[in-house]
């Protein structure tokens, strides 16, 4: 008798927790997307996808504006987003609790999808007397503001040329307060991320005329941030992507992350992620950061990183 009672409660209990997990599916009735600082690409990025959710999708979306990858993760975790734009390494130390996560794992996140590459552009005042990153040793320096992704880059970059943010005098500005303080010469130089081009960094080269340039690594020291920071990968800006900029510039870059949490309903990413590849013109027009927006390999660059997939996004690339 004790045991039928029993049995007929926990059949109950499972039909009571399917309908309270029901409800909550059903309740996402907003999305909210997570970005960085409005000078990079991240944030453009994140109105475009929030766009596309509100205009193709039917789920009312908006992206907020954050100090960038670290805060990110907090944001998702705390539930106070439902999408977050990442960079690997961040996403990376999250789930396995370490680098900045120390002490702090958070197991939950999932991959939606790669956005986009990252580059990085090392930004120097003309009179700076900056002819390598080693010369970058005790000079002026936005380092990215706290909590950003922009601040690891920062470090990596920095490894290019033995240096650590300790050598340098560190400011920790934001993307558009860095660009300010370079365009007003209150600092030397500052590494900026973006997709290629940096339509904000070429307002800043307006601006600013030839008081500013980008800084070209040396093989040896590109090589260097590579195989230090251990998550960054040789890149080129071609050859005038930018006002004054008649030769390729050495550089480094990384990959931005389209991340959720594991309570993101499948079939909501599926439907999403649908919408980006049928209107994959459309995100073009809307940010150049999107020229190298690849959905049709994003499965191997995902695996290749070793990363969970959302089951909606492994539904959507397993089909295409």
């Amino acid at each position: 008798m004790l045991v039928n009672k029993l049995t007929k409660y926990l059949a109950a209990s499972v039909v009571l927790i399917s309908m309270s997990a029901g409800v909550a599916l059903a309740d996402l009735k907003f999305i909210n997307v997570t970005t960085a600082s409005t000078s990079g690409s991240f944030y453009p990025s994140g109105m475009a996808i929030a766009k596309l959710i509100n205009d193709k999708v039917g789920v009312r979306a908006s992206a907020q504006s954050s100090a960038g990858s670290v805060e990110n993760v907090s944001i998702l975790k705390n539930k106070e987003a439902n999408i977050g734009i990442i960079q690997n390494n961040v996403v990376k130390a999250a789930l396995t609790g370490t680098g900045v996560f120390e002490g702090k794992k958070f197991d939950k996140l999932r991959v939606l999808a790669p956005l986009f590459v990252n580059t990085d552009h090392v930004i120097i005042s003309s009179d700076s007397k900056i002819n390598s990153l080693a010369d970058i040793k005790d000079k002026r320096w936005a380092v990215g503001a706290a909590g950003s992704g922009t601040l690891l880059s920062n470090k990596a970059i920095l490894t290019g040329g033995g240096l650590d943010v300790d050598d340098v005098k560190a400011e920790y500005l934001g993307q558009t307060e860095a660009m300010a303080a370079l365009q007003n010469g209150i600092i030397d130089g500052a590494n900026l991320t973006s997709g290629v081009p940096f339509s904000q960094l070429e307002q800043l080269f307006l601006s600013a005329g030839d008081r500013v340039k980008i800084y070209s690594m040396t093989p040896e020291e590109q090589n260097n941030v590579v195989k230090r920071s251990g998550w960054k990968a040789p890149m080129t800006i071609p050859a005038n992507t930018y006002k004054n900029q008649p030769k390729d510039i050495l550089t480094v870059s990384h990959l931005a992350l389209i991340m959720v949490t594991t309570d993101f309903p499948d079939d909501l990413a599926f439907d999403i992620l649908t919408a980006m590849k049928d209107n994959v013109d459309e995100l073009k027009k809307a940010h150049g950061a999107f020229r190298s927006f690849d959905l049709y390999n994003a499965k191997a660059k995902i695996e290749a990183l070793g990363l969970p997939m959302n089951g909606g996004a492994k539904k959507f690339f397993d089909g295409l």
